[in-house]
């Protein structure tokens, strides 16, 4: 009697009763027929564990990268995990830095406060449920120079100081090549150096990284510096309200170029004015309204820049974006009190 015949008629023999098995080659090979009647035996749970990898208890970083204006120290965080669905990395008890799901558990955290800092790593299981966690300190320390001017020679700008300008508190002249992007003005046939506020510039590299994507690589202004008022008039008169330009913390955005073209996107003959634009996205009409549109949305909703007025808040900016580093928020259809009067008609 076969082998199983026998275990059909003694109800099962508790083991799996194996036909043709694959050979090496490909082919079909004669597999031994194994009778196993013991009982399965389940593998072994595996013990939840975690643990920081990088960086080491006790390591120091310097706040030597700059994100937004802000020296702020890099750091790697890589956790081994076993037996965990994810693992969340917390700073300080209440900050979240990461969510690491295998296979990938490394993710980059900036810090901008000073001192020591604790970091957990919390392996949870599905549900959410903490299974275990490890914890380990860090110590952040300031660069040696976190000055302005050295934040220029970090971002790799072509500067140089000046020894004074009216009105303006920290005054530098900055090459014109920016982050890859030609400055020019409107009034000049090739790019030239800009007066600026020191704070200024840093915007600038921002800037030309967020136009970058759109394959421009030339911006038409219409000037930086200009001591006056708003609407004009003399800051020192005491009856008028200073313009940031007086303060050189302000540039004035008339047309941006495209690469390996003449062509360009005008705020004068491209943004087509619409009411109510006060929210992004805006409603657009053409490909140059839409660019020209969502530069000036990226511009504001990125704090590029603190101030941001279009062709539509008012007539006087019918052929530029005006932006400046002004404290607080403006944007497109809404008026700040004593940055611009707000001419009827556009926007409510």
């Amino acid at each position: 009697m076969g082998v199983a015949a026998l275990c059909a008629l003694l109800g099962g023999c508790g083991g799996e009763v194996s036909g043709d098995a694959p050979a090496r080659d490909g082919g079909v090979a004669d597999a031994p027929i194994t009778v196993d009647a013991s009982p399965a035996i389940d593998a072994a749970p595996v013990a939840p564990v975690v643990a920081f990898e990088s960086p080491a208890d006790g390591a120091r970083f310097v706040r030597d990268t700059i994100e937004d204006e802000s020296w702020l120290a890099r750091v790697e965080l890589v956790v081994r995990a076993e037996g965990v669905d994810h693992v969340d990395v917390i700073a300080d008890d209440t900050i979240e830095l990461a969510t690491l799901r295998p296979p990938m558990l490394s993710a980059f955290a900036s810090f901008a406060a000073d001192g020591a800092r604790v970091l957990t790593a919390i392996g949870r299981d599905a549900g959410g449920a903490e299974l275990v966690r490890d914890e380990i300190t860090i110590e952040v320390a300031a660069p040696a120079d976190e000055s302005c001017h050295a934040m220029l020679d970090a971002l790799g700008l072509e500067w140089e100081p000046i020894a004074s300008l009216r009105g303006v508190a920290d005054p530098v002249r900055v090459q014109p090549t920016i982050a890859g992007v030609r400055y020019r003005s409107a009034s000049q046939s090739m790019p030239t150096a800009m007066s600026m506020d020191c704070e200024l510039a840093p915007r600038l590299v921002r800037l030309s990284e967020l136009i970058s994507t759109y394959g421009i690589d030339e911006v038409i202004h219409l000037g930086i510096y200009n001591y006056r008022c708003i609407g004009g008039g003399d800051p020192d008169s005491g009856t008028c309200t200073p313009s940031q330009h007086a303060y050189a913390r302000a540039i004035d955005l008339h047309a941006f170029g495209l690469e390996g073209s003449d062509a360009t996107y005008s705020t004068e003959d491209d943004f087509v004015i619409t009411r109510r634009a006060d929210t992004c996205p805006m409603m657009s009409s053409s490909e140059p309204d839409r660019v020209l549109k969502e530069i000036a949305c990226a511009l504001w909703s990125e704090r590029v820049f603190q101030i941001v007025l279009t062709p539509n808040y008012n007539d006087a900016h019918r052929n530029h974006y005006h932006v400046d580093l002004t404290e607080g928020s403006m944007y497109l259809g809404s008026g700040v009190e004593g940055v611009d009067p707000i001419v009827g008609g556009l926007g409510d």
